[in-house]
């Protein structure tokens, strides 16, 4: 029990260090600094002898080097930025060194220290010690691992005394054990530090003297923090006196202990109360989710604050500026929330993409704005996770979640609950008043981009209504030449299979036919099994026997017939017509090894599928059809070769159509004998 003289001391410590504390909204970037520092403070083992460690030193920087320089590569591109806070870590090691002279206490220098950062908050006066501290102790460390094999490390171990140091006396290993100790206990209380001040205060009902007593909790643990930091820097620096007797480092030692575990208590204790503030937020986040969206809102203000639920005014990453902005920016707009894993596989990313640039390019001001939000599964991102995470922000065109792991559980568990996010990409849109009208608009995007905004269901059911079986369908935004082709009336054939000869058949075939003048395309897509399909495709380019798609796009393509079948599978039987359905399902499902040839005229609504021998029999006897192509066009040609012999010994059936657009690409079948129907002109004089 604390007597009176160590409550008066405390008070009188507590009144020193808030005279200090002037903060006038200066930000640090505390994520970063800290996963600096934890790489230099916590990654780094006190060796029991030298050489194992320099062997688990080199094998670990093999390991770790080019996961940690990818992740922070993107965070520390602008010098600029970043210099005020570079500029502070220096200031504060120069207090550093001051705190081991004789004539100054490390109480003075503690106090030093909180003058020179009172600007900034708690969380980023600890973290700029911290990374102070790891400029010192990484020096100190970056000599024991290359002082045995370099010149110049064991040169400059030599001058500063610590040659024995990292030898196999007991002593010292005590001393580095403590030293490590302390330092990886300081970085622990600093993430509690820095998590608190995260925290969306607005859900915290506490009573007033629950959030006082943490909030003093955390002003003296970071006096102690920075404090500890001053012992630690200011024995690393007296290693150099070659004058340190065995009772010097023996006081040394037993002083870093005393400071680890205090600072270990410390940790222990904001722990609990860091614990008891999430789940009391947990509980009201979670509460409010419940009625969130049932409540009529004038805006979509309230519902972005609670999925986004940070103290963080600014939760979001813009894509275009690289910076963070609040949820502000998306008021008055439709919201598409793509939600999905971090490690988002490219070829469903890239889909969205192609399908929701038109307004990046042209110009306008888009009526709605994209949000990405990965869904983390553990508590800490992994490696691998956070590697894609910032891979995929920085090719993004929409704004991102900037701290996927500081989403609210409640937030994901009502994500997973209500929305029913099992892992695939999910799109859920909410239109400007944050109202959810559309539980998942992935696959109704993936197939008409943009065309289906407002992204809800009763659009989706307009466009179904007025949509045939086209080449446009599949390839819609996937080829670029596609439009061109299409206005230009050319015969498009698209075709896929993983049996190489018969696309090299398919492919010479078809050339014999582009001889004879017919404005034919030929366009490899490859099949829904991805099983040989880099093999296929370096055929096709060296020996260049068509065009084709990249292994990107043949993906893309596929998955957005997956997304046509989802889609006409959840609107039902009144989405007719089935035609559709069924040759989706059959290219689905088809054979990879006997491969299938589709075949387009323009803009016609009625391609022609034709498989396996059958597609190669045909085009073999292109000279017995082809004579007819100028008066039947290329598919009236085909189908008038593969229809059976008419029942009717002659049919004279002729019917007379007005002409209308696109009459030219009409193939119409006789009603009689079911034959393919010539066309011809008829010129009616008008006047009366």
């Amino acid at each position: 029990m604390k007597s009176n003289s160590q409550f008066f001391h405390e008070d009188i410590l507590m009144s020193n260090i808030l005279e200090t504390h002037v903060p006038d909204g200066r930000e640090v970037d505390s994520y970063l600094l800290l996963r600096i520092v934890e790489e230099i403070l916590c990654k780094i083992k006190a060796p029991t002898v030298v050489k194992t460690c320099l062997l688990k030193l080199a094998n670990h920087e093999n390991s770790q080097s080019e996961k940690f320089c990818s992740g922070i590569q993107h965070d520390i591109g602008n010098a600029d930025a970043q210099k005020e806070q570079w500029q502070l870590v220096h200031q504060v090691s120069s207090e550093m060194l001051l705190s081991s002279s004789k004539d100054r206490s490390s109480h003075a220098t503690t106090m030093s220290v909180l003058e020179l950062l009172g600007n900034h908050s708690w969380g980023g006066k600890v973290v700029l010690v911290l990374a102070a501290l790891a400029k010192c102790y990484g020096d100190f460390w970056l000599i024991a691992r290359l002082f045995q094999t370099d010149v110049l490390a064991l040169s400059l171990a030599m001058l500063k005394g610590l040659a024995r140091i990292f030898g196999a006396d007991e002593l010292h290993q005590h001393w580095l054990e403590s030293l490590r100790s302390l330092a990886e206990g300081m970085v622990d209380v600093t993430k509690i530090v820095i998590e608190f001040e995260a925290l969306p205060m607005q859900y915290v009902t506490l009573d007033d003297g629950a959030l006082a007593v943490m909030k003093e909790n955390i002003q003296i643990a970071c006096y102690w923090m920075i404090r500890s930091s001053m012992s630690c820097s200011s024995q690393i620096t007296s290693m150099v006196a070659m004058s340190i007797k065995e009772l010097s480092l023996t006081c040394q030692t037993w002083e870093l202990w005393s400071l680890a575990y205090k600072i270990n208590h410390v940790h222990a204790h904001l722990q609990k109360q860091l614990d008891d503030f999430h789940l009391h937020i947990e509980k009201n986040i979670d509460s409010q989710l419940m009625h969130l969206f049932e409540e009529v809102h004038v805006d979509n203000q309230k519902v972005l604050r609670t999925l986004f639920a940070l103290k963080d005014d600014f939760p979001l990453l813009d894509a275009f500026s690289n910076q963070k902005v609040g949820v502000s920016i998306l008021q008055n707009k439709e919201i598409l929330l793509f939600i999905s894993k971090p490690e988002v596989k490219f070829d469903r990313f890239l889909l969205i993409m192609q399908q929701l640039q038109s307004y990046s390019r042209n110009g306008q001001e888009k009526p709605y704005e994209i949000v990405w939000v990965p869904i983390v599964t553990t508590a800490t991102q992994s490696n691998i996770d956070e590697r894609a995470f910032s891979h995929l922000a920085e090719i993004m065109i929409f704004y991102s979640i900037n701290q996927p792991t500081k989403l609210s559980l409640s937030v994901i568990n009502f994500i997973h609950e209500v929305w029913h996010y099992r892992g695939d990409p999910i799109m859920v849109v909410l239109d400007s008043t944050g109202k959810v009208i559309a539980s998942d608009a992935f696959d109704m995007i993936s197939v008409w981009g943009e065309k289906a905004y407002p992204f809800s269901v009763s659009r989706e059911r307009e466009l179904w209504e007025v949509e045939n079986w086209t080449i446009e369908v599949l390839l819609n935004g996937i080829h670029p030449l596609l439009s061109y082709w299409i206005e230009d009336g050319r015969t498009i054939c698209l075709y896929g299979s993983n049996n190489l000869e018969w696309v090299r058949q398919v492919a010479y075939k078809m050339k014999e036919v582009q001889k004879s003048g017919i404005l034919l395309e030929l366009l490899y897509v490859g099949t829904n099994n991805v099983d040989h399909r880099e093999n296929i495709l370096t055929a096709i380019a060296e020996e260049k026997l068509s065009r084709y798609l990249s292994h990107t796009d043949i993906s893309i393509f596929w998955l957005r017939l997956e997304s046509i079948k989802k889609l006409k599978t959840r609107l039902g039987s009144g989405t007719e017509p089935g035609f559709i359905m069924r040759e989706i399902n059959s290219l689905l499902s088809f054979d990879t090894d006997k491969g299938w040839l589709l075949i387009s005229e323009g803009s016609s609504t009625e391609p022609l599928k034709l498989t396996g021998n059958k597609a190669l029999q045909c085009l073999s006897l292109f000279q017995v059809w082809g004579q007819k192509v100028n008066k039947l066009g290329f598919l009236g040609a085909i189908r008038k070769f593969l229809d059976p012999p008419s029942l009717i010994d002659q049919c004279n059936y002729c019917s007379v159509t007005p002409l209308i657009d696109d009459m030219n690409n009409k193939v119409v079948s006789c009603p009689n004998c079911l034959s393919t129907m010539e066309k011809y002109y008829v010129y009616q004089c008008m006047t009366s």
